[in-house]
C-alpha cells in the first residue's frame, strides 16, 4: 500500500490569498480605498465608461449641476497601462505620506489638491469657453490619478532643501524643479494636459503656503477622530491600515522599514511639514487657523532640522546629493578603525591627566 507521508504535512497556503493578506497589511487605508477604486474603474470599463458618470466635466460638472464629480474625478482608470503606473507611483508614495502624517490628513490633503484643481480646471474651461464660443471647451476632461499626484509631488518637492536632487531616468534634477521634469516627459508622450499643469501649479502653491486657509490642524482632526466628542471619524478607528493622527510616524515613515507602528514620534512634533505655514509665519493660533498647532516649521530647511524627510523625497525614488559632510564618513577599514579607537584611548588618558591635576 502505497505511504500518504507526503500529503501528511500541512496545506500549501494559497499565494493569491497571501498576497491579497499582505496587501490588506502593509497598505494604509485611504492608500488603499484609493487603488481599490482604480481596480474596481478599470474592470469596469470593460463594460461601461466610468469617465461619463465620474469625470471632471464642465458641461455636466456646471451645468447638470453634478458637482459630485470634482472629487470623484481622481478615482477613475480606464486602462491597463494607466493602472500599472498608477500603482507604480501611489502605491509607494501613498504609503509612506500616510504614515507619515496619518490617514485623516493624508485624505484632507489628497481631496484638497483635487477640489482646488479641478476647480480652476473649470473656470479655466469656462473662459475659454466665454472668449472663443468653441464647444469643445465644455467637454474637455480631466480625470486620473496623476493630476493629483503631480500635486502631491509638487507640494513636497516645493518644500526640501535647496541642495537636493532627484534621478529621473539618466537625469539627475534639482528637487524643486522635479515635477516641472515629469511634466515635460508626460506632455512629450501623452500631449499638454491642462489637468496635469494645474496639478503642478497647485501643489507648488500648496507647498510654498499660499493655500493655507484650506489646510487642517491636528487638533480639529483628533476632534474628528475622538470617540468621547463623537468625531465624524470615530468609526474609521478600528479598521485595519487606519493611522491616527496621534501614531502617525512623521518623518521616520521615509526610514528604513519606517511606519506608522513603528516609530514613537507623532504628528504634532514631527509631523509632515506641509500642513503648517512655510517661511517661520507658524504660530501657537495655527492650531485653530491651519497648521498643525504649535509647530513652526524653520525657514530655511537646509539649515535645521524640519519635518521633512532628509532624503529629499526618498519615497519617490529620488536621491540627494551633497548633504553628507566629510567628517560624517565611517570608518571601512581595520586601519582606520584602529587609529579611531586609539585618538579615543588617547582622550581618555589625557582626560584623565587633567583631572588628576585639577584635583591637586
Amino acid at each position: 500500500m502505497p505511504s500518504d507521508s507526503n500529503n501528511s504535512g500541512p496545506p500549501q497556503p494559497n499565494p493569491i490569498l497571501t498576497a491579497y493578506e499582505g496587501y490588506i497589511r502593509d497598505t494604509p487605508l485611504v492608500t488603499r480605498y484609493v487603488l481599490n477604486s482604480l481596480l474596481i474603474s478599470f474592470f469596469l470599463s470593460f463594460f461601461v465608461n466610468p469617465a461619463y458618470a465620474l469625470a471632471n466635466i464642465p458641461l455636466f460638472t456646471i451645468f447638470k449641476f453634478e458637482l459630485y464629480r470634482v472629487l470623484t474625478s481622481p478615482l477613475i482608470c480606464t486602462d491597463i497601462l494607466s493602472l500599472f503606473f498608477a500603482f507604480m507611483g501611489f502605491m509607494n508614495h501613498g504609503i509612506r505620506l500616510e504614515q507619515s502624517m496619518g490617514s485623516s490628513l493624508f485624505a484632507v490633503l489628497f481631496f484638497s489638491l483635487t477640489l482646488v484643481s479641478n476647480l480652476l480646471f473649470l473656470i479655466i474651461s469656462i473662459i475659454l469657453w466665454g472668449l472663443t464660443n468653441s464647444q469643445g471647451y465644455l467637454v474637455g476632461v480631466s480625470m486620473g490619478i496623476w493630476s493629483v499626484l503631480l500635486a502631491i509631488i509638487a507640494v513636497e518637492c516645493s518644500q526640501a532643501p535647496p541642495d537636493t536632487h532627484r534621478r529621473l531616468f539618466f537625469l539627475t534634477v534639482p528637487t524643486l524643479y522635479y515635477p516641472l521634469v515629469l511634466l515635460a516627459l508626460f506632455s512629450m508622450f501623452a500631449g499638454v494636459k491642462l489637468a496635469y499643469c494645474l496639478g503642478v501649479a497647485v501643489g507648488y502653491a500648496y507647498g510654498y503656503g499660499k493655500l493655507d486657509r484650506i489646510k487642517v490642524s491636528t487638533d480639529r482632526v483628533k476632534r474628528w477622530e475622538s470617540h468621547e466628542s463623537g468625531g465624524c471619524l470615530r468609526g474609521f478607528i478600528g479598521r485595519p491600515g487606519w493611522v491616527s493622527v496621534s501614531m502617525a510616524s512623521g518623518t521616520g515613515a521615509w526610514s528604513e522599514g519606517g511606519g506608522a507602528g513603528n516609530s514613537g514620534g507623532s504628528s504634532e512634533s514631527s509631523g509632515f511639514q506641509m500642513f503648517g505655514p512655510r517661511g517661520g509665519r507658524g504660530s501657537a493660533a495655527d492650531s485653530s487657523s491651519g497648521g498643525p498647532g504649535p509647530h513652526n516649521p524653520p525657514a530655511d530647511p537646509a539649515a535645521s532640522k524640519s519635518s521633512f524627510p532628509s532624503s529629499g523625497g526618498r519615497s519617490l525614488g529620488g536621491s540627494q546629493n551633497g548633504l553628507l559632510s566629510r567628517g560624517s564618513k565611517s570608518p571601512k577599514t581595520p586601519e582606520e578603525r584602529a587609529a579611531l579607537l586609539e585618538r579615543a584611548a588617547e582622550r581618555r588618558r589625557q582626560q584623565q591627566r587633567d583631572d588628576a591635576d585639577s584635583a591637586v
